[in-house]
């Protein structure tokens, strides 16, 4: 039986990762400081139904401290997903925990991969390394923000690592959306923010920014993708994209369909690290994964919002 260990199991792409390699027969240890950046009682949430499997256990621990050595295995595939996500929050104070939580905790899991023989390391990392350059089929890493230059350097990490013997596969995510998002992320915003109640969506710029929009489903099937892929040595990183480049004005439209209502919006300047467009070149995921997106951002959005109204509903 294949083993996977997951870290930041609980968390959006996490949980949704975990399920999904449960339900394929795989043995999962996930890793979680369940950090209250967010509501910890959102990612106990989050993994109610992988808990009563019994292929599944947590450790509650952080990446920091915890002896990583004690729990990878030789032949482990590694999930790391873990980090302090957010580009806005990286600014100022927010900088020194996104250099401890995404470069310092990824070198240790990187350190320890090594050490303990995995059979592979996965990293999540982010379509804002590109900074402004993700545009064309020549995007090239020039980070924009503090988050972005978080991720980079992680790349770089895992780069080094590989030079060493670890098997590093590298992930570009663009723009992810679809059920159990975090709630600070732009779609559970959107969505409140149509909903009845006083909460007004904070519509940084013109909304002529572009995003290529990408639904979890299609983001866990390309990272399972690439732990099981036989191949060893792939140094390029992926980029991980839905297929489609869409404006947030568009994402606003769709999301006042499915909805029914319109969005209270309060315009406010463009923020700062925002790129105008994203577009992914998902052709090397396309050969080497067999990857191509399936979801496209109407379905993934009437999913999404289906999702946040059963998490809405008070339970009994």
């Amino acid at each position: 039986m294949k083993r996977a260990v997951i870290t930041g199991t609980a968390g959006f792409i996490g949980s949704c990762l975990t399920e999904k390699l449960l339900s394929k027969g795989e043995t999962v240890v996930g890793i979680d400081n369940f950090d209250p950046w967010y509501s910890p009682q959102t990612k106990e949430q989050n993994l109610l139904t992988s808990l009563q499997n019994e292929n599944f256990s947590l450790k509650k621990d952080d990446l920091l401290s915890v002896d990583l050595n004690s729990i990878f295995q030789e032949e482990d595939v590694v999930y790391h997903l873990a980090g302090r996500p957010g580009v806005q929050d990286s600014w100022g104070s927010g900088f020194s925990p996104s250099v401890e939580n995404n470069i310092l905790a990824t070198q240790r899991v990187f350190e320890a991969a090594l050490a303990s023989g995995v059979k592979r390391v996965v990293f999540a990392s982010s379509s804002s390394v590109y900074g402004a350059s993700a545009t064309s089929l020549s995007s090239e890493v020039n980070p924009i923000s503090p988050y972005g230059v978080t991720k980079a350097a992680c790349e770089q990490l895992a780069q080094v690592y590989r030079f060493r013997g670890l098997d590093v596969m590298v992930m570009r995510y663009f723009t992810v959306y679809g059920p159990r998002q975090r709630p600070d992320m732009a779609m559970n915003r959107l969505f409140r923010a149509a909903l009845p109640g006083d909460y007004v969506f904070p519509l940084r710029g013109t909304g002529a920014q572009r995003r290529e929009f990408t639904f979890v489903e299609d983001i866990v099937d390309a990272t399972i993708r690439a732990g099981s892929l036989e191949i060893e040595d792939v140094i390029e990183p992926f980029d991980i994209g839905g297929g489609v480049s869409a404006s947030l004005s568009d994402v606003i439209d769709q999301v006042e369909q499915i909805v029914g209502s319109s969005i209270r919006v309060d315009h406010q300047p463009a923020a700062k690290g925002d790129p105008l467009m994203t577009v992914a070149d998902t052709e090397p995921a396309e050969k080497i994964l067999g990857w191509r997106a399936s979801t496209d951002l109407q379905t993934g959005l009437k999913k999404h919002f289906n999702s946040f109204m059963k998490a809405s509903l008070p339970t009994s």
